[in-house]
């Protein structure tokens, strides 16, 4: 019988596309607010979700909207979405974790059975679980059946992680779902986690957390907490930890595995925070995407959503119901919209989360260093003379000051108009007049006593050429202000910025000045490389003006899994062809993917071969680390029938990719062919990573992991395809 397809899931994505564009409205409130409620006939005990996709778990069974079953398949515990969505991995008591497809109905991929030949040898480890079916699985595992715990997938959806009643970790490919990797544990796992940029897993049971390092499989940290470990979540950037116990929720700093988060105003570290709610039960931690705020559920009734640059509950989200089991936060990367998802007895609640005050910090650090990285390089006629005496390590702190003034002051705008100000006390012996405002710091003026009365009565103050900068709590505060009495013309100035300190650049995120010096210099000879390419390639008349190539460099602080601080090293490569007359010519072909032909594209791949291959290669040595990104793109020229694949880059199934920065999933085969501009996309970028493996030599002895971008154009032309290649050599300065 011919298994029905859900296409949900087409039906569902456009469902629950309709409720993020319809959440996505107004920006009223500075609070989440309730936008849309999606009904169940059931009762919702968990749940999980993608981007445009949600899973509920109700009375043992795996649902969808609008009250679809997913799966055919009673007494299921926990459901788990791949992070892709395409399938969902369900936890059935004593059962074997099976996998299910979310794009078509009651279909079986994968079951997870143990087929090693010893384990009839092996003990299963004591644990404790809640509850009646809690008991049952303790006396199964008694008589010493071995019976899964615990699972989550990795964020890149690349790997499952499941634990058992032998203590094990057992981690699993996502392809085939077959064993890679088995981690012992000295107690069984109750519940797992895992970091965004795969350097941990986080595996607890009952007050015992244990911080596992998942590239070498070997023990980091072990955690006594004050009580029993109900849930866990990574921050997106991996640099925090949040833990819930039976009261109390504690945020780890991943580099150290100490529970302090400290701040300074230019890599925002703010003093420890363990928010203490003795009294209460906690469960379900989620950070927001940016990591400035989490919100944890509360007796399974209200959801506190707590600011962490102030450490005060900025929200409570209160039902009154008594059943809200999860709440998560989740983004759509595509138009950077922000949502929440959280269950009551027979719905799921999507709260919009935009108008929570934005990482200010985050902002701020991202756009000087920008601004820094373009300050630092050599300019095109300055001598090496000229460029020492501009770049030092003293002229680059001062210029990072400036630059974090400037952003601040962008990112604060008109804030005056709103801050109300008034004029407080005067202190007679110090001669300052204090002014206030609604929400940011008072500031002081220098006022001789006989002018502030004329101050205090006078409607006439013109506040002018605002410089702000951010504390510690990610608020503006005002470092230089002009006061106008536009009466007697008379100007009274705070001026802050002269009392503000150098703060020294924060050691995880220092690059030392001669290795910025370095890469400058290597941008420039990567330049070189590009010009002689282009030149050659405009000689056999291969390309034109029109194809224009751009390469850069950027160094990129880090820390590995151990803690340490590395440097990473980004070099990116990118072509566009920018007149569609001539892009049929010089670039893809309309409906055309194979790399070999498009000038432009080969273009750039003798670039990153010559590149590689000469001045880069020292970077490259065995085993070195290496990610690549690539990004395929298409215009909305549509694809009428279906264009021939002759499988010359393999066959694709439910491949993990990202669309518009959001995690999804793609399937090509020589059988489907080409039918949407989506896998066309995704065709070139794969051309671009066969060419890689198959050209570049220096590649082909590191440890390369590849990562899928696509790009479709809302407009239609040849000039919206283009390739971008981004290399992150991990560690490039292991001796710096």
């Amino acid at each position: 019988m011919k298994k029905r397809s859900l296409e949900l899931y087409p039906r569902v994505k456009q469902l629950l596309f309709f409720v993020v564009l319809f959440m996505s409205v107004g920006n009223v409130m500075a609070q989440l607010t309730e936008k849309s409620v999606r009904y169940s006939d059931n009762v919702i005990v968990d749940f999980d979700n993608t981007t445009y996709c949600v899973s509920y778990l109700a009375d043992g069974q795996v649902w969808a909207f609008p009250n679809i079953q997913v799966a055919d398949v009673d007494g299921v515990d926990k459901v788990v979405f791949n992070p892709s969505g395409s399938s969902i991995a369900l936890l059935r008591g004593k059962k074997n974790i099976v996998i299910y497809s979310f794009s078509y109905k009651d279909t079986k991929l994968f079951e997870l059975k143990d087929k090693r030949k010893d384990l009839k040898e092996r003990k299963n480890l004591p644990f404790v679980l809640d509850g009646e079916k809690g008991a049952k699985l303790m006396k199964v595992a008694s008589k010493g059946k071995i019976v899964p715990l615990a699972m989550c997938y990795s964020p890149d959806a690349r790997h499952f992680l499941a634990s058992n009643s032998l203590g094990e970790i057992i981690v699993y490919d996502t392809k085939e779902y077959l064993p890679q990797a088995y981690i012992q544990g000295e107690t069984p796992a109750l519940h797992l986690t895992m970091s965004s940029n795969n350097y941990f897993i986080a595996a607890a049971s009952a007050k015992k957390l244990n911080i596992w390092n998942f590239q070498a499989k070997t023990l980091r940290k072990t955690i006594e907490m004050d009580g029993e470990v109900r849930g866990m979540d990574f921050s997106q950037d991996a640099a925090l930890l949040a833990v819930v116990t039976d009261a109390r929720l504690t945020i780890f700093d991943t580099k150290t595995w100490e529970p302090t988060y400290v701040f300074d105003p230019l890599t925002y570290k703010l003093p420890s925070y363990q928010f203490d709610l003795l009294g209460y039960k906690l469960t379900s931690p989620t950070f927001h995407p940016e990591g400035k705020y989490i919100s944890v559920v509360k007796d399974n009734n209200d959801i506190l959503v707590i600011n962490l640059k102030s450490g005060q509950v900025e929200q409570v989200l209160s039902d009154n119901v008594n059943w809200v089991s999860k709440a998560r936060f989740f983004i759509d990367r595509q138009k950077n919209d922000v949502f929440m998802l959280s269950n009551r007895k027979n719905s799921i609640v999507f709260w919009d989360a935009n108008s929570l005050s934005p990482f200010y910090g985050k902002v701020l650090d991202e756009r000087v260093t920008t601004r820094m990285n373009e300050w630092i390089k050599m300019g095109e006629t300055e001598t090496m003379e000229e460029y020492a005496i501009r770049v030092n390590d003293e002229s680059r702190l001062m210029q990072q000051q400036l630059f974090a003034q400037e952003v601040a002051t962008e990112l604060a705008g008109d804030r005056l108009s709103i801050e109300n100000p008034f004029i407080g006390d005067y202190d007679t012996e110090s001669g300052m007049l204090n002014i206030g405002f609604s929400s940011m710091p008072s500031i002081s003026l220098e006022v001789p006593e006989d002018e502030v009365e004329n101050l205090k009565n006078n409607d006439n103050l013109k506040f002018e050429n605002a410089v702000y900068v951010l504390n510690d709590k990610d608020e503006f505060e005002l470092a230089y202000i002009e006061v106008r009495d536009e009466t007697t013309d008379k100007v009274y100035i705070y001026d802050n910025i002269g009392r503000l300190e150098l703060l020294a650049m924060e050691e995880d995120d220092y690059v030392p000045l001669e290795i910025m010096q370095q890469i400058s210099q290597e941008e420039i000879q990567l330049q070189e490389i590009k010009e002689q390419v282009v030149a050659e390639n405009k000689e056999e008349k291969l390309i034109s003006d029109n194809t224009q190539i751009d390469v850069k460099t950027e160094v990129i602080p880090s820390v590995d899994a151990e803690g340490k601080k590395i440097l990473n090293y980004k070099v990116g490569y990118q072509y566009e062809v920018i007149n569609k007359t001539f892009s049929a010519s010089e670039d893809f072909p309309s409906g055309n993917y194979v790399i070999e032909n498009s000038n432009a594209a080969m273009s750039l791949m003798k670039i990153i071969k010559h590149a590689f291959e000469g001045d880069f290669a020292k970077y490259l040595e065995a085993d070195k680390q290496v990610k690549v990104i690539i990004t395929g793109s298409a215009d909305a020229s549509p694809i009428r029938g279906c264009i021939t694949y002759k499988g010359q880059y393999g066959d694709f199934v439910n491949e993990p990719y990202y669309k518009d920065g959001n995690l999804d999933n793609i399937s090509v085969t020589k059988a489907s062919g080409i039918t949407s501009n989506e896998q066309l996309a995704f065709m070139r970028a794969a051309g671009v990573k066969d060419y890689i493996e198959k050209n570049v030599t220096t590649l082909s002895n590191t440890n390369n992991e590849f990562e899928y971008h696509v790009e479709v154009a809302k407009e239609r032309g040849g000039e919206y395809r283009r390739i971008n290649v981004e290399f992150i050599i991990v560690n490039a300065f292991p001796n710096k």
